[in-house]
């Protein structure tokens, strides 16, 4: 690498950046095994990096555009560079389905990667699931969708909750106030963190909700110290967990109260600084995690973008799933579905922080986890946690 630079939508590879119109042609983009050798694989990546998520947006992308860069630095994908077709969803589901709808009907992508909230990733995997596209997400997800074809990177709220919960119990106390944006994956957090809460002996004393794209989150605020909470677990995202966090350390909620959920992620950090150190978050992914792999990627990553920020864990999701993705299709020997989605259900991967493989059953991913306690920027691990089993009934296959 010759010095920092800001990517967008790829470098190492052909990017190709789309507007959204009308969409036409008929649909493609995963069937064609006998183009494997003559045409190079494309990649439709889904992302909001304007609008409400872009935090987490931004932070997907940066991990995917590194991923492609490696993979046609090591040659590609069947001797070719990988292509990229980018759109920008505006965390919106009707944009997210249009784009989703060009990249399998005009573009003939052969695989989509995105995007960040539950409503338009499940928007995007329905287009996907008819078109016989396979796709994956990289951040945290409550999905109850399931496809042959579609395999989530993201963690579930089982995976992230399981430890953290008892350990906020013991180190805080048995209350505990709920908050987070009015969508599926902050609800679905929050029911299975009540029980979590419950089994660790403990009590949920208020939870609230409000709209993406909030700015003014002081009612929610005063609801929820009339509560009197230990601590708060917050499912608020993308720009409305730093407006959230910021209005509560200013309205006092903060003050002697523990704090901790998705609104402490590495993406936060910069706006939020010394409000999230001490905090305690368990994440799959953290550039403090002591491999060499990652000790490349954390280089790589901090001469790309020209920061000293701690990496997303989306972004490490990110690079991981289109890695990952890339070897099913080197495995695949073809870009047919079929094939690639039983590679995807078969591979173990080596991945940044440990071995990385689905069930191929539930397609719920499998890759250890980490509790980690946040000082200075640094999310330092106090605990492997190992793969923190969530088994699912769903038969995705």
């Amino acid at each position: 690498m010759t010095g920092p630079r800001r990517r967008l939508a790829v470098a190492g590879g052909t990017a190709v950046l789309l507007a959204l119109s009308a969409c036409g042609g008929s649909v493609g983009g995963g069937g064609d095994t006998a183009a494997a050798d003559q045409e190079p694989l494309k990649i439709g990546f889904l992302a909001p990096i304007t609008g409400p998520a872009a935090p987490e947006g931004i932070a997907m992308q940066q991990g995917f555009d590194l991923a492609i860069e490696d993979i046609n630095a090591d040659g590609g994908v069947f001797g070719q560079p990988v292509e990229v077709v980018f759109i920008d969803d505006q965390a919106d589901p009707a944009t997210a389905t249009q784009a989703a709808q060009r990249m399998v009907q005009q573009e003939q992508v052969d695989y989509i990667f995105g995007t960040i909230t539950d409503d338009t990733t499940i928007a995007a995997a329905n287009v996907a699931a008819q078109a016989g596209v396979p796709m994956s997400q990289a951040i945290a997800t409550a999905l109850d969708f399931c496809s042959p074809h579609f395999w989530p990177f993201g963690e579930t709220p089982t995976q992230l909750l399981t430890d953290l919960v008892p350990q906020m119990v013991e180190q805080f106390g048995p209350n505990v106030a709920l908050v987070g944006n009015d969508y599926v994956f902050p609800r679905t957090y929050h029911e299975v963190a009540r029980q979590l809460v419950e089994e660790a002996g403990g009590t949920v004393v208020a939870e609230e909700y409000s709209p993406l794209g909030t700015s003014d989150w002081q009612p929610v605020i005063t609801k929820l110290a009339d509560s009197d909470p230990d601590w708060i677990l917050s499912a608020v995202v993308g720009g409305d967990a730093v407006s959230f966090v910021k209005q509560a350390d200013q309205f006092g909620l903060l003050e002697g109260r523990g704090l901790t959920g998705v609104s402490v992620d590495q993406q936060f950090y910069p706006a939020l600084g010394e409000l999230l150190d001490g905090r305690t978050q368990t994440v799959r992914y953290g550039d403090q995690v002591q491999t060499e792999a990652n000790a490349a990627f954390v280089e790589a990553y901090q001469e790309a973008y020209d920061t000293q920020a701690p990496i997303s864990g989306v972004a490490g999701n990110a690079y991981v799933g289109m890695r990952f993705i890339a070897e099913a299709f080197e495995r695949a020997g073809s870009k047919d579905a079929d094939a690639v989605s039983e590679q995807m259900g078969r591979l173990e991967y080596e991945g940044l922080t440990g071995t990385v493989r689905f069930d191929a059953t539930d397609h719920v991913i499998e890759a250890p986890m980490f509790l980690t306690t946040i000082d200075g920027g640094a999310y330092t691990v106090e605990e492997e946690l190992g793969v923190v089993p969530d088994e699912q009934t769903k038969d995705c296959a």
